[in-house]
């Protein structure tokens, strides 16, 4: 049984069609395009880039896309769709394979997006604080971060404190083929002060021919709060501009479903004009 929760996205590929299919959403591609303001071309960064349901619309903009990614299946279907872009767009798009923890951030970007909930990819708070340190260093001074993930304050919910629960989850559905997923979840361990859950899933394959395979591993989750991501960017170098409550623009409250960030990297001495958000043209 694995513990490398990129397992899920690389038992087999179509674990990411059913991504595309469940991932359908692009009112955050619409946000990150008003906080950018038309200008263009950008240099953006997008760990956890996935299939590039952020990454190729922006391309598509005249923005300039690096995606980095750790799962094969999830970059291999990336690039099926950026062939099938024109090429002016497809020269604009670089898919690396990475792990975002342990390998090095590729740098002189005008952005880095952490969007779609990416923290849920990673095990605890200390890898999750480590993407601010390695997204400061991506940064040209004067840089932005757009950061998206849902919002959960205080210990854990009590939601997440239920243990022996089987549950439908991702990766479900039928692939166009007709391949058969499912995929079940069962909580098995919390800590309500370190706000930290582990799932053990079971996904089966079913293909057409009747055969099976089955893959089991092990996840650990670490819902990043509000004030949690609000320290990490002041701790590591940015000045937060904006907090948004929902992806439609609306300010932070204590209610909201999400906690957005829009923050810049802090000016330096060396080629402070630089980093800034580049004027259309520019």
């Amino acid at each position: 049984m694995s513990h490398n929760k990129t397992n899920m996205y690389d038992v087999e590929p179509h674990i990411a069609e059913i991504y595309d299919q469940v991932e359908t959403y692009d009112d955050d591609v619409e946000l990150i395009r008003k906080l950018i303001g038309g200008r263009s071309p950008l240099r953006i960064l997008e760990p956890f880039c996935g299939t590039g349901r952020i990454l190729i619309p922006l391309a598509l903009d005249g923005q300039e896309l690096v995606g980095l990614d750790q799962a094969q299946g999830m970059l291999d279907r990336a690039r099926t769709k950026v062939q099938q872009l024109p090429k002016q767009v497809q020269s604009r798009i670089s898919l690396h394979k990475a792990d975002v923890i342990k390998d090095e951030w590729p740098v002189g970007f005008d952005l880095v997006v952490l969007g779609g909930n990416c923290f849920y990819e990673l095990a605890t708070s200390e890898e999750q604080e480590e993407c601010f340190i390695r997204a400061f260093a991506s940064l040209r001074s004067g840089g932005y971060i757009y950061l998206d993930n849902n919002h959960m304050e205080g210990t854990l919910h009590e939601t997440w404190q239920q243990l022996d629960v089987d549950e439908k989850a991702f990766p479900t559905g039928i692939c166009e083929d007709g391949t058969y997923i499912q995929t079940q979840r069962e909580r098995v361990w919390f800590d309500i002060a370190q706000r930290l859950v582990r799932y053990r899933r079971r996904t089966i394959i079913t293909f057409l021919d009747g055969n099976t395979k089955t893959e089991e591993y092990l996840m650990q989750c670490h819902p990043p709060s509000k004030v949690e991501m609000q320290a990490w960017l002041e701790n590591h170098g940015f000045t937060v501009k904006q907090v948004y409550g929902d992806r439609s623009g609306n300010s932070y409250n204590d209610e909201s479903p999400r906690a957005i960030f829009w923050a810049e990297k802090k000016y330096t001495k060396h080629n402070h004009k630089s980093g800034s958000l580049r004027r259309k043209g520019g």
